[in-house]
C-alpha cells in the first residue's frame, strides 16, 4: 500500500465523520446555550404563587427593575425589642421553589429572634423578567441597601443562607456585602463546572456561580451542609468547597438532595445553624 492510500482513506471515510460529529456537538452546545436560563432557572417547575403572606408583620417591598417588578418580602422577627435591632438572614431558594414556599426556614429564623429576607428572582411567584446570576444579585443588593438602612435591622449582624443554586447565589452576593456568616445547603462548586460533565464547554454559560472560587476570596465563616445520598450534586462538591475556604464547617446528613434536612435530622440542622451562628458572633450583642 503506498503512502497516498492512508492519506485518501482518511480523507474519504474518517474526515466526513468527524466534520458530522463536529457539526452535531456545535449544534448541542447552541441548544444549550439558547435554552439554558430554562435548564438552570426552570421557574415553570416552582408552581403558582400563593395569596396570603406568611406573617401578619410581613412587609413586601416591590424593586422596579429594567425588566419591570421585583418582589421581596422582609419578614421582621415575631418580638422586636426598643433599641436593639435584630440580625437579618437573607434567603436564597431553590430554583424549583419560591419563596412561598419557605415558612420552615421563617419558622427556624424568627425561633432565634432573626428577621428574614426573601428577594424573589425575576420569572419567579410575582417578579417580572428572567432569571439570571446578574439579575438576581443585582436585585438581592438592591433591596439591601434599602432594608440595611432601617433601625430594625443591625446592618452588623447580616446573614446569607442559600440552598441548591440558592447557595451559589448567596457566595456571589456575599462577594459584594459584608455577611457576618454565609450557610450554604447542597451547593455546587460552579454551574460552569458542572456543565462540564454534560460535554459543555465553560465558557457558554451566561451563569456560571462560581461558589468555589467565591468561598477562596471570603473570610465569613461559612457553614457546608450536605446530603451524603445526593445524587444531583454530589458530597464532592461540598468537600472541595470546604477545602477552598478559609473558615469553614462540613456537615453531612443522612439525606439526598431535596429532603435536607429529613424529619429525623431536623434538630441537628437547626442546632447547626445556631452553632454557627454563635461563632460568628451573631448573637454577641
Amino acid at each position: 500500500m503506498s503512502e497516498a492510500q492512508p492519506k485518501s482513506f482518511i480523507r474519504r471515510r474518517i474526515m466526513p465523520w468527524f466534520f458530522i460529529l463536529l457539526s452535531l456537538y456545535i449544534v448541542y452546545c447552541g441548544l444549550l446555550f439558547f435554552f439554558q436560563t430554562k435548564l438552570i432557572f426552570p421557574a415553570g417547575m416552582a408552581g403558582e404563587p400563593g395569596k396570603a403572606l406568611p406573617t401578619p408583620q410581613t412587609e413586601v417591598i416591590e424593586l422596579p427593575t429594567e425588566q419591570g417588578t421585583t418582589v421581596a418580602w422582609l419578614v421582621p422577627p415575631v418580638e422586636l425589642e426598643e433599641d436593639n435591632p435584630a440580625p437579618l438572614v437573607v434567603f436564597f431558594h431553590g430554583n424549583a421553589e419560591l419563596i412561598d414556599h419557605q415558612r420552615a426556614i421563617i419558622n427556624l429564623y424568627h425561633d432565634l429572634g432573626i428577621g428574614v429576607l426573601m428577594v424573589e428572582y425575576r420569572g419567579y411567584g410575582h417578579s417580572e423578567g428572567t432569571p439570571s446570576q446578574e439579575h438576581i444579585v443585582a436585585d438581592t443588593l438592591a433591596v439591601l441597601k434599602i432594608v440595611l438602612k432601617r433601625d430594625d435591622v443591625d446592618a452588623s449582624r447580616l446573614i446569607l443562607h442559600g440552598r441548591s443554586i440558592g447557595g451559589g447565589l448567596g457566595a456571589q452576593v456575599a462577594l459584594q456585602t459584608d455577611p457576618a456568616a454565609l450557610i450554604v445547603e447542597s451547593t455546587f462548586t460552579s454551574v460552569s463546572g458542572m456543565a462540564m460533565r454534560f460535554g459543555v464547554p465553560p465558557f457558554i454559560v451566561t451563569s456560571p456561580l462560581k461558589t468555589e472560587s467565591a468561598f477562596k476570596q471570603l473570610a465569613c465563616p461559612i457553614l457546608i451542609m450536605h446530603g451524603q445520598r445526593d445524587s444531583v450534586i454530589p458530597t464532592r462538591h461540598a468537600r472541595d468547597l470546604e477545602t477552598a475556604a478559609s473558615d469553614a464547617t462540613l456537615v453531612l446528613f443522612d439525606a439526598g438532595h431535596n429532603d435536607l434536612p429529613n424529619g429525623i435530622e431536623v434538630g441537628k440542622y437547626r442546632s447547626q445553624v445556631h452553632d454557627h451562628l454563635m461563632r460568628a458572633g451573631v448573637f454577641s450583642k
